[in-house]
């Protein structure tokens, strides 16, 4: 698993859809459902139903998706640990 696909995994379930997954990361529908794909290949079962309204997560996608949260979530924050450290950032609130 990728840290990209986890990204991309999170915004699809924020977003609703892949479509507006795709606008928000800017990056192309193809490139989103590529990456979907492979991390169901990967993690070896479905993740997500799709229909015309969106997406649903499966049992197994409600559980990755925990996971990718934290892990999304852990990123961003050391990253913006070491700007801070560096002096590139004065930190959010």
């Amino acid at each position: 698993m990728k840290l990209q696909q986890l990204q991309a995994l999170v915004t699809v379930v924020d977003e609703g859809s892949i479509r507006a997954a795709a606008r928000a990361l800017q990056l192309s529908q193809a490139a989103i459902t590529k990456s979907m794909r492979l991390l169901e290949e990967q993690a070896g079962v479905p993740l997500l139903h799709r229909g015309s309204r969106g997406v649903v997560l499966t049992e197994s996608g409600h559980k990755l998706l925990q996971r990718a949260r934290l892990i999304t979530r852990q990123v961003h924050l050391a990253t913006e640990e070491m700007r801070q450290a560096s002096g590139q950032d004065r930190g959010s609130v």
